[in-house]
């Protein structure tokens, strides 16, 4: 129809709309962009929702790293048990519903979850090089001086050691400059900090030797930081992002 073909989608974010018709699909968007809902719209599809519509979803929040995760409004139409195992692996959010107004609302709570869950989920990108001579425990809590050479660390961050093959040793519980507690640490900046070990974690002696530590990010982490933090980090910052999810396999 030629609503649907002329329809201008959003060049800045947006959810992937789903119909199972391209009758119904005029009737979502319109639904989604009236006055009183106006959800942006980034792509459309019609039909049941295979693997290739969640991978067509990831895709686009990863075309752009400011951009938070995909959501998937689908009317009408079915998921294929392959489709499902693929949105809970990728963090691909899918919401289904046969009325419009049940779409609406469960966009609605599952937006406000995400938006309560990002501040406590967001790990920033951070790379830090020990410094020998301030090493104060190797044990837990790890006590030791480090300068930070890329990103920014902040206080709850999980930390892993690349020289002992990227295991994680713990959070950064504490952080202190100048004889004075802060809550961040930024580039060029020489602090002490204090690691904690989680009991999942075990006890992990920490080598010192030549080594680097770096912020544990996730796959649930970078979209956090997409969704709340996209102002707070500079292009440098993003691509320590993308470095640190090469180097942990973050699909």
């Amino acid at each position: 129809m030629e609503y649907v073909k002329n329809f201008k989608k959003s060049d800045e974010g947006g959810v992937l709309a789903v119909a199972s018709t391209t009758c119904s699909l005029k009737v979502l968007l319109e639904f989604l962009t009236s006055q009183t809902v106006k959800i942006p719209v980034r792509a459309l599809d019609v039909g049941t929702i295979t693997p290739v519509e969640i991978r067509k979803a990831y895709k686009m929040s990863e075309e752009d790293v400011k951009q938070r995760q995909t959501t998937i409004l689908a009317f009408e139409v079915d998921v294929t048990p392959e489709a499902s195992q693929l949105a809970e692996r990728l963090e691909v959010k899918v919401i289904c519903g046969c009325v419009l107004e049940t779409l609406l609302q469960q966009f609605k709570e599952e937006t406000k979850m995400d938006d309560d869950d990002d501040e406590e989920e967001a790990i920033f990108p951070c790379v830090l090089r020990i410094l020998p001579d301030l090493v104060f425990n190797k044990e837990d809590p790890v006590v030791l001086g480090v300068l930070v050479v890329r990103g920014f660390l902040k206080v709850g961050t999980p930390i892993c050691s690349l020289a002992s093959g990227c295991p994680e040793i713990g959070r950064v519980v504490w952080i202190g400059k100048d004889q004075r507690t802060v809550e961040d640490a930024r580039l060029g900046e020489m602090v002490i900090i204090k690691i904690e070990q989680g009991r999942s974690l075990g006890s992990h002696h920490l080598d010192i030797k030549d080594d680097i530590l770096v912020s544990r990010i996730s796959r649930r982490s970078i979209n956090a930081l997409k969704a709340s933090y996209r102002d707070a980090l500079s292009m440098s910052d993003w691509k320590l992002v993308r470095d640190l999810k090469s180097l942990f396999n973050i699909i």
